[in-house]
């Protein structure tokens, strides 16, 4: 999903980023020209930003641990929400996976049990198993799931600090770390796969291998998305076999002493040839991408349990209840339609600084990362009036505008930037998404001046 909105930004900015080269070398001699003084805002803008300041909920940027005011403003901000939703609206930030650890452990004593990032489930899984036991190398487990967006220190920060609470925590308040995505089923398998036999036994292992073959050999059925009728008896004969697989992996845990040394292995299989069957299942729902995402979410969310709460990570506006250029439907639309007020949406908004990205080349193909300093937000966005407030960084709960002129220019729609990949400060308009509160978003998160992810 990142692959396809940025090559549609490339392509649409490249004649514009080659002119705005050309004009930068011809200019590259003269002396830079001053900052432009702040735009004169309207009336509406002026009361929207006294209502913010008014209402903004102070966070921070220096420090792990969230103080009790913020604690206490996430707490009003996601009461009743069963799932939250974590836009990262502005990517390659170091202070977003901050904002999501402290979000993270300001909800951990309010029933949120787990994080869900934007990265395949199975694969996600290992992650998910070393904060809970301390197996695998966080490292070479981040390379795997997307080595460009998440082995970086932001994530192995926030990776120990889920580990460290699960160290000092009982089973009832252990916090997980997930995916929401499954592009493919084969890790799973391979895990099931890799009991020896000395525990499943040489006819079980051999029964498995046969019962998971429908996954492992033949995925390019696509779950019947085609609608070729032999793609959905094909995945419909698979769902009986992974099934029976996975109550035959569920009786092999039973059997298995608590106390045994392949205890943990055992449990780690049941867990995957339940997320298997899931995967089948859900396939051959026929469901479009938006979807399928909000039902891998669902699974997690039950998978913690009737009362537990979970926190997601959504890349760009993916966990807004929005719709891009009226066809591409983000993940937040399907999960606000089946959750009501059980979903909660929060964007997060910056005002400036640098952040770790690509910036496009001519022809559409994009560079290598760098450090792109963020053009200054453009007249008549949210972003330009959240930078006016008093606090450098702050919540923001937007559920309940008042019906003033203040309310009414939060309610938009106003355009809030779009950064996911690719960014140039040369043709910053075409960053600019509209965005409508509380339509789209319950509340906002918002830093004034960023920092590039290292």
């Amino acid at each position: 999903m990142h692959d396809t909105r940025r090559s549609i930004i490339a392509a649409c900015i490249a004649p514009l980023v080659g002119a705005a080269l050309t004009l930068a070398v011809a200019c590259s001699h003269a002396p830079p020209p001053p900052p432009p003084a702040p735009r004169q805002l309207t009336d509406s803008e002026t009361a929207a930003l006294g209502w913010v300041n008014a209402h903004a909920l102070p966070a921070s940027t220096s420090d792990s641990t969230p103080a009790s005011g913020e604690v206490q403003a996430l707490r009003t901000l996601t009461a009743g929400a069963r799932i939250i939703g974590l836009s990262e609206m502005t990517e390659g930030t170091n202070e977003f996976p901050l904002v999501v650890r402290r979000a993270l452990f300001a909800l951990a004593d309010s029933g949120v049990r787990g994080l869900a990032i934007q990265a395949p489930m199975p694969e996600t899984m290992e992650i998910d198993r070393y904060v809970r036991t301390g197996v695998g190398d966080v490292r070479r487990l981040l390379r795997t799931i997307g080595q460009d967006r998440w082995d970086n220190p932001g994530m192995l920060a926030l990776i120990a600090s889920i580990r460290a609470w699960n160290q000092t925590h009982g089973s009832d308040r252990q916090l997980g770390f997930y995916g929401f995505e499954i592009p493919t089923g084969a890790h799973a398998v391979d895990v099931v796969l890799a009991l020896p036999d000395s525990v499943t036994g040489a006819p079980l292992k051999a029964w498995l291998r046969g019962q998971y073959a429908c996954v492992a050999t033949d995925e390019a059925a696509h779950f019947g998305l085609e609608g070729r009728a032999a793609d959905s008896t094909y995945w419909n004969r698979c769902r009986t076999l992974v099934s029976h697989a996975a109550d035959s992996v569920a009786a092999l845990r039973a059997r298995v002493s608590a106390a045994s040394s392949n205890a943990a292995a055992v449990a780690y299989a049941d867990e995957m040839a339940r997320l298997i069957k899931h995967y089948v299942t859900t396939g051959l729902r026929h469901l479009p991408r938006e979807e399928g995402n909000a039902a891998h979410v669902m699974y997690l969310a039950d998978a913690l349990g009737p009362n537990a709460r979970l926190l997601v990570w959504g890349g760009d506006v993916e966990m807004g209840r929005l719709t891009l250029s009226g066809r591409t439907v983000q993940t937040g639309v399907p999960l606000g339609k089946q959750l009501g007020a059980g979903y909660r949406a929060i964007a997060f908004a910056v005002g400036g600084g640098t952040l770790r990205t690509r910036r496009p080349g001519n022809g559409g193909q994009p560079g290598g990362v760098e450090k792109i300093r963020i053009q200054v937000p453009d007249p008549d966005s949210y972003e330009e009036v959240f930078a006016r407030a008093a606090s450098a960084a702050y919540w923001l709960d937007l559920r309940a505008l008042p019906s003033d002129s203040a309310g009414q220019w939060l309610h938009g729609p106003h355009a809030m930037r779009l950064i996911s990949g690719l960014y140039t400060p040369d043709v910053p308009q075409l960053f600019d998404t509209p965005i409508e509160f509380p339509q789209n978003y319950d509340g906002v998160i918002f830093i004034r001046t960023v920092s590039a992810s290292p």
